[in-house]
């Protein structure tokens, strides 16, 4: 996983880079950077830091921290941490609440999205501590007199107020910037330093939860590039706030980089170490975090995990009882181009799932081919258990894994039997001679890479990387009665959009 995250890095900045260079000298002017004196906003993109490519005119935490402030009217917040690069850096990796919890958001948003951002975030522990002068009280806190007498207590606070603006002033005199008035953690600390100790540990998603009602929100993503999502905030308190959210779509496992759980902290993943037929050694993931999450919210209408890394039964089970009864949508996929050995539902799984979301009417998931022929129990458990089901996507694998190590060319390179426009109408049609209730009005079928252009594969696989191949299925009304139609496509090569 830690390789996959590094890989993914490099081709992102990559990119970024090939594209910041490739922009002619004539390209139109960067969108500019939100002021308060401009209108206010009923969405937020904000692209975070701010490159000209993403034309955001929201670069900054700062800036839309303002605008939830002054803004009464924003119903879409989307926010996307792209870490630093050559041309700008973020300013954190999260909104910058103060600690005393004064602070309020008018705008009460239906849509949020994260991608990148440091629910955890401690601004005490993790940034105004390490810029507390060395003559602050033990815990970094502002130093009191411990006299009954207050002229004593007075005199001593003013001495130490004295004594900090003097040694910034000299800092800043020498050109110490890390301990000047410049380094915004130090000012920080300074304004903050009154802090009573039971809020110094707060997290920053329990600030914003006191700052923003987040009973409005309806739709909800969030992915764990860059940072993982955890803590106590994000577990707990923010599920019992989300009295409104009907979509939810989760991006990876939320997995840290640690190979056992630490002391007390329920939200480390642990692992334990296995070895494959094939000799490779495996860590397969015991409960990622973000199952925890799944399960803690109100029952959703339409839920999405991507890049999950398991199905096992104590993941699966507990999701799907949970938010099945009321569940109209669900996708659950890992794409093949970063997962050697994808996870993939059993058959059982699949019934179970019509049993406890009697309601589906919209279903995506992986199949595989099962020796040499396409996936026909799978196919017919899922005809026979959603009777409501009518639109059905499903990624095949693309790549033959009985292949000779040497094979370069298609015909041994592609999995077995070829997805063809002939081959989409027959699985349409078993699906619909099985399918109790209504009919299967539209199918999708899927192979190759369909994930970001940036996104390489992790075990070997290059030869996939920029390839599509699909077949999609319709029913069609035609003189009177609804006939079966299908289409093919494929291609090489696709490109991508800033």
């Amino acid at each position: 996983m830690a390789r996959q995250n590094i890989n993914r890095g490099r081709m992102h900045w990559l990119f970024i880079a090939v594209a910041l260079f490739a922009i002619p000298a004539t390209a139109s002017e960067p969108v500019k950077e939100w002021t308060p004196d401009d209108p206010c906003p009923t969405a937020i993109h904000a692209s975070i830091p701010n490159i000209r490519t993403h034309k955001s005119a929201f670069g900054t935490y700062a800036s839309v921290h303002e605008a939830m402030q002054l803004c009464p009217n924003i119903t879409e917040l989307r926010m996307a941490n792209l870490g630093g690069t050559c041309v700008d850096w973020p300013d954190g990796y999260n909104l910058p609440f103060k600690l005393d919890g004064k602070e309020r958001y008018l705008s009460a948003p239906h849509i949020l999205s994260f991608s990148g951002y440091d629910f955890n975030f401690n601004e005490w522990h993790g940034g105004l501590l390490g810029s507390a002068p060395h003559w602050a009280s033990f815990d970094g806190s502002w130093p009191r007199s411990s006299s009954t007498n207050p002229y004593i207590v007075w005199a001593v606070d003013k001495f130490y107020h004295i004594r900090w603006h003097w040694e910034q002033l000299l800092a800043w005199a020498s050109g110490d910037w890390t301990m000047g008035p410049g380094q915004r953690n130090a000012k920080r600390w300074y304004e903050q330093r009154n802090t009573p100790s039971e809020r110094r540990d707060l997290n920053n998603v329990q600030l914003w939860l006191e700052a923003m009602d987040f009973s409005k929100v309806h739709t909800m993503f969030i992915t764990d590039y860059m940072v993982k999502p955890q803590g106590k905030g994000l577990f707990e308190d923010l599920p019992r706030s989300l009295a409104g959210l009907k979509t939810l779509k989760i991006d990876g496992t939320w997995a840290t980089a640690v190979m056992t759980s630490l002391g007390d902290d329920a939200y480390n993943p642990k692992y334990v170490e296995m070895r494959g037929g094939d000799g490779d050694e495996r860590r397969e993931l015991i409960s990622p975090p973000a199952r925890d999450f799944i399960t803690a919210v109100p029952p959703l209408n339409s839920l999405t995990w991507t890049r999950s890394g398991t199905v096992q039964d104590d993941v699966f089970g507990p999701i799907i009882k949970r938010h099945g009864p009321t569940l109209k949508s669900l996708e659950w996929t890992n794409p093949e181009l970063r997962f050697k050995n994808r996870p993939i539902l059993s058959v059982e799984q699949i019934r179970d799932l019509g049993k406890w979301a009697p309601g589906l009417t919209n279903l995506t998931i992986d199949l595989d081919r099962t020796d040499g022929t396409w996936p026909w129990k799978h196919l017919k458990a899922i005809s026979e258990s959603m009777p409501k089901l009518t639109n059905l996507t499903i990624y095949l694998d693309m790549h033959d894994r009985t292949a000779p190590p040497k094979a370069r060319t298609k015909e041994d390179l592609f999995a077995k039997p070829f997805l063809t426009e002939k081959a989409a109408l027959d699985i349409f049609h078993i699906l619909n001679l099985f399918k109790t209730g209504d009919k299967i009005q539209n199918i999708q079928l899927r192979q190759g890479d369909w994930e970001d252009p940036w996104d390489e594969s992790t075990w070997g696989a290059e030869w996939m990387e920029g390839k599509r191949v699909w077949a999609n299925c319709s029913l069609v009304e035609e003189r009177g009665a609804r006939t079966p139609t299908c289409e093919e496509g494929h291609a090489e090569e696709f490109g991508f959009e800033w």
